[in-house]
């Protein structure tokens, strides 16, 4: 009943927008030839026809063809009766093409068989259509109205969590921040106080200068600036001293206030003290003084590796398998459940969650398992080539561990040592960083 009134109601607003225009594209009576009749399409911007052609396909039409030798009379009749005629194409005197709404097929077989033309249905195209062909599938129906009203639910729902503006701060702390303050998977959107949750991370964290928390469709985007920390920087006026700041060995010390208690060559470990803000003086005695030096220190970091000329590399073959997995929630599907069919192989892992537009997303994720297939080859190095390797690997190290490449470049000595043995190399890589390392500290 209330489909049967809602199309009523899109046929009347049709009927009215056409304003009794029965023809809106026609093929002259002398033409052999018609335009091939295709399912209406989704309009494009600026089509003036874009509101008769939406409430076709959700009202309904039935796209004809009547063959008869009165073809005149049977469109005089539709237009006497204000039946829309819509894409008409006349191919000859006796055979034309045409679409009408759904409720006026009746009054067009009437028609046809006043005028005793041949009607024949050439297409059903509309939403009364395709719900009239699923009527009968009630599990269907069924399964398609749950799924609809899942859809409708979960987005009430928070299913992702952007996170960004953080450089220093790890995305694992801030997201374990928010979710002890209530923004988790899962929750309901209702629940969050977004302004409440800002202004207690603010009070609790001095490294998070500003905090914004926008929450669209069912993602939450988090985004943050960090605090500039300011150094602490103690006053002329005030006694202090001066302590190493990391574990070194004394390289240069040049004291212009305070008395030295270190010098050149001696280790020291973090918080040492270097300089004392003390000064006997042969006229003014033992006094306090605000510590001035300049201290540096140097460090060594060695690592060394020994490689053979001949060795077996591992490369890929080019063959690789997949492996699906469908994650709702906690509950996890998977779909090859088989050891992989490779001996040796390379895993590369990759997960991609569901969602609609940009900022909808629901709770089912899909990770797909990459293994590519490794294969042993037999590869025979130069001395060269095998030195370069080795010197390549160790860099790489160095700059994993310690950043090497952030320091300045004339304050760092290199140094290599190159065993040859009869079947390889051995290569031992060091490096000494020279830098200040003294800070200030009040003494009270």
């Amino acid at each position: 009943m209330f489909f049967k009134c809602f199309f009523n109601l899109l046929r009347a607003v049709y009927s009215y927008a056409n304003k009794n225009r029965l023809i809106t594209q026609r093929c002259g009576p002398l033409e052999t030839k018609c335009p091939k009749q295709k399912r209406p399409q989704w309009p494009k911007k600026g089509d003036k026809m874009i509101f008769q052609k939406i409430i076709m396909l959700f009202a309904g039409c039935v796209n004809i063809s009547v063959e008869g030798f009165f073809i005149e009379k049977f469109i005089n009749i539709c237009k006497s009766k204000k039946i829309i005629l819509q894409n008409l194409c006349i191919k000859n005197d006796t055979y034309l093409i045409a679409t009408v709404l759904k409720d006026d097929f009746k009054d067009i077989v009437h028609i046809s068989k006043r005028t005793k033309c041949k009607l024949k249905i050439n297409k059903k195209i509309g939403l009364p259509f395709f719900i009239n062909k699923y009527r009968k599938r009630k599990i269907f129906v069924i399964a398609f109205c749950i799924i609809i009203l899942l859809l409708l639910v979960s987005t009430r729902f928070i299913w992702n969590i952007d996170i960004s503006g953080n450089e220093s701060i790890a995305t694992e702390e801030i997201l374990e921040l928010v979710n002890r303050y209530g923004i988790n998977i899962g929750v309901l959107k209702s629940n969050i106080n977004t302004e409440r949750i800002s202004n207690l991370i603010l009070m609790e964290r001095n490294d998070i200068a500003w905090i914004g928390i926008n929450i669209k469709g069912t993602n939450a985007s988090i985004s943050i600036k960090e605090s500039i920390k300011i150094p602490e920087v103690i006053d002329k006026s005030e006694v202090c001293n001066i302590v190493a700041s990391k574990s070194a060995t004394i390289s240069k010390i040049v004291v212009q206030s305070g008395t030295a208690r270190v010098n050149e060559g001696d280790k020291v470990e973090k918080g040492d003290l270097l300089v004392e803000g003390v000064m006997d003086g042969a006229h003014t005695g033992i006094r306090n003084v605000h510590s001035e030096a300049d201290i540096y220190g140097e460090n060594s970091y060695t690592k060394e590796r020994k490689e053979n000329f001949v060795q077996n590399d591992t490369i890929k073959s080019g063959k690789q398998e997949k492996k699906y997995e469908i994650c709702i929630n906690n509950f996890k599907i998977n779909f090859n459940k088989g050891v992989s069919k490779f001996k040796n192989y390379d895993t590369i892992s990759s997960n991609k969650k569901v969602k609609f537009f940009s900022n909808y997303y629901f709770p089912i994720e899909i990770n797909i398992i990459t293994n590519n297939e490794l294969k042993m080859q037999e590869k025979k190095y130069s001395e060269s080539e095998l030195k370069s390797k080795i010197i390549k690997e160790l860099e790489d190290e160095f700059e994993n561990d310690y950043r090497i490449s952030g320091y300045d470049q004339e304050n760092i000595i290199r140094n290599e040592e190159i065993l040859k043995y009869y079947d390889g190399l051995s290569i031992k890589l060091t490096y000494t960083i020279r830098e200040k390392i003294g800070t200030k500290v009040n003494v009270n």
